[in-house]
């Protein structure tokens, strides 16, 4: 078994300020780490390294120099930390173009796996191989000299090049729209479709997900996605901004995957394959590591029962890279001893979250003329592999977080929701939220929001602009259908101008803005139009300047945003197609009741609303993350067919229980004939 290591290397210097002096720091970036991992791990013998590095970097000049300087930073929990300020340029090393040569093995024998990695710094010329690792979070592969070695490839990338090439693929929407894209762009835009002649691609985001692409000349492609946990693409770093690590992350997940591929090809060679007793986990991905490597000459059946493809089996080990990254994370390089992290402590627990029974989800491809493409109503959160919706969902109300840890989720305050597309609206809204705080407009933030009544359409809005703006926001809430007179509205407004001379940021809710008018359907609608334009607004002394501020306008006819738009004379009379507009984001929200027959997810909307209200009544237990329910009522709660009042039904039949001991039992429900205000009694207690 014969190594090479080819491709670009460089020095990291950090520069620092300790005790008024000056200090410097020097790491190893790029394919030189990867090797000296590598080299540490295996037993291979006749070693030739083509060029030697001096033991200290802080003089050694033989590979490019990247400075950045570096200061102490507070993250949100008053933990210091130290972080890059700025990056302050490079200086050329002396070997041409960085590039770093080196083989395991012996020198007559043909190379088995090449490593190549590409820093963009130019000048690379593949050697020969058997099979080869393309590796680079910088650039995409030479077109012209990627085609001639493509079909005994497997690529390495970070998604962040795809998108400097020109794909456009979505960030900080979700994870499934992000994939939607990505597997559209890859067959379709020439930039990166050349991409796809390789034998296997991986590509993450971040350290908080990756698409393993398996291109498959009987299907087009497989494809599998892998979470670190359950949040979007970019939040583990954004818990620390500017981290020093920021910039070995890649490398360390790139050194995970080389050192895994080199010790098992070794040991693939030999005939040795370790068995471990006590780790399961373990043997399953060493299991599928080596499926994945010796597949290379050509491909066999899935050996994992619970896989649906080879891509989601391969996924299954490949997740191992984003743990990695993940770490490097939460654990900094250590400047000065006293800014660091203590060894002992827990802080990265939060993000460093093992998944349990979904590694990796299979993600569904259908045909459409001759591509391939994900369909529309996809969900990750219907794909969790051997488990059913139902049992997560029972599992959350009795225990908690931990019980969708790896699915995809809007996690903000006091808001969690796994529905896709209240995700995604929450992400826009968030996204344009935070934007428009920093901008000079005065005009103000047009958001409207649907859902049936009891859905919570102002809480989730309320939640993310207090917690990404905290302590900025003041929230004041109007109905409209109890106005009178076009003076309710300016006297509303005024009351908007107050709250702004006090330093805050408004966030003003018209609920059942679509409410009639003097017998005209939409009739309000109209005069809101110049407020949402222009940012002014009148009343009985005349035009005033509204300024800056965020309008939510709650629907209270409309159960969503497709059944308040129309086409017909009345809603163009009433200037809907103007408000319409002015609009720059919307939600549905979805609420604990089924939106269609195939709407299977309203089982965990249910969870999340009912672990919410529990852990909020004082009168039940809570022992170690679990609530103190009976197991027949959470599954009454979760499968009835329907709460009359929505969210207000869930929270009005736990009100009415008389719970006592801490412990929420049958005996405990209201009477029957208060269970028929907000549930089909019958069918709630046959559940029971």
């Amino acid at each position: 078994m014969k190594l090479a290591f080819y491709g670009h290397t460089s020095t990291i210097v950090f520069t620092y300020t300790k005790d008024e002096k000056f200090n410097k720091q020097g790491t190893l970036s790029g394919l030189r780490p990867i090797y000296d991992s590598v080299l540490a791990s295996i037993s291979s013998q006749n070693i030739n390294i083509s060029h030697e590095i001096s033991a200290k970097l802080s003089e050694s000049k033989e590979y490019r120099r990247d400075y950045y300087g570096v200061r102490r930073y507070e993250d949100a929990n008053k933990k210091e930390y130290y972080g890059i300020s700025r990056y302050l340029g490079y200086e050329d090393g002396e070997v041409e173009n960085n590039i770093f040569s080196a083989t395991l093995g012996a020198e007559d024998a043909e190379t088995d796996t090449l490593f190549v990695f590409d820093a963009g710094y130019g000048g690379l010329c593949i050697p020969e191989a058997k099979s080869i690792v393309w590796i680079s979070n910088k650039v995409l592969p030479d077109k012209e000299q990627f085609e001639k070695i493509a079909a005994k490839s497997f690529l390495f990338l970070d998604g962040s090049v795809l998108r400097k090439a020109g794909a456009m693929i979505s960030r900080q929407i979700s994870w499934e729209r992000t994939v939607s894209e990505l597997i559209s762009e890859i067959q379709n835009n020439p930039k990166i479709s050349y991409l796809l002649k390789a034998r296997q691609l991986f590509i993450n985001f971040d350290v908080d997900g990756a698409v393993f692409i398996l291109p498959n000349g009987k299907t087009g492609l497989e494809a599998s996605l892998m979470l670190t946990h359950g949040e979007i693409e970019g939040s583990i770093g954004s818990k620390r901004p500017n981290q020093i690590n920021d910039v070995l992350v890649f490398s360390g997940m790139a050194l995970m995957f080389v050192t895994s591929v080199a010790f098992l090809s070794e040991l693939i060679a030999s005939g040795e394959i370790p068995v471990s007793e006590y780790d399961n986990s373990f043997n399953t991905r060493l299991d599928a590591m080596i499926t994945f490597l010796s597949q290379r000459g050509g491909r066999t059946a899935s050996s994992f029962e619970n896989a649906m493809n080879d891509a989601v089996k391969y996924g299954c080990a490949l997740r191992a890279i984003l743990e990695t990254g993940d770490a490097v994370v939460n654990n900094p390089v250590s400047l000065i001893g006293d800014a660091a992290p203590d060894a002992d402590s827990d802080e990265s627990s939060d993000n460093n979250v093992q998944l349990k029974d979904w590694p990796a989800f299979p993600i569904p491809l259908m045909k459409n003329d001759e591509m391939l493409e994900v369909p529309k109503d996809w969900t990750v959160i219907n794909s969790v592999g051997n488990r059913e919706l139902y049992d997560v969902a029972f599992e959350y109300v009795q225990h908690g977080a931990a019980a969708i840890e790896g699915l995809p989720r809007f996690a903000l305050g006091g808001l969690t929701t796994v529905d896709r597309w209240e995700i995604e609206s929450y992400q826009n809204i968030r996204n344009l939220i935070l934007d428009y705080a920093n901008t000079e407009s005065s005009r103000p933030l047009n958001i409207a929001v649907f859902g049936s009544p009891g859905s919570g359409k102002s809480f989730g809005v309320t939640q993310i602009a207090t917690n990404v703006l905290p302590g900025k926001i003041e929230k004041l809430e109007f109905n409209v259908s109890q106005f009178v007179s076009p003076m309710d509205l300016g006297a509303a407004f005024q009351k908007v101008r107050d709250c702004l001379l006090e330093g805050k940021l408004p966030l003003v809710f018209f609920d059942e803005f679509d409410s009639d008018k003097e017998g005209l359907p939409l009739g309000w609608v109209k005069s809101f139009l110049m407020p949402m334009q222009d940012g002014r607004f009148r009343d009985e002394s005349g035009e005033h300047p509204l300024g800056k501020c965020i309008l939510v306008f709650a629907g209270g006819t409309a159960s969503n945003f497709e059944s308040f738009v129309r086409d017909d004379q009345d809603f163009k009379n009433a200037k809907g197609p103007d408000f319409i507009s002015r609009l720059r984001g919307t939600i549905n929200v979805v609420g604990p009741n089924p939106k269609d027959d195939d709407d299977k997810n309203h089982i965990l909307r249910r969870a999340l609303l009912l672990r919410s209200l529990c852990e909020r009544d004082k009168r039940i237990n809570k022992v170690n993350g679990s609530v103190a329910v009976n197991p027949d009522i959470i599954r009454a709660m979760l499968t009835v067919p329907k709460f009359h009042h929505g969210a207000r039904s869930m929270e009005a039949i736990l009100a009415m229980s008389r719970i006592e001991g801490g412990v929420w039992e049958p005996t405990a429900l209201p009477f029957h004939s208060q269970l028929a205000l907000h549930v089909d009694a019958g069918a709630f207690l046959g559940i029971v």
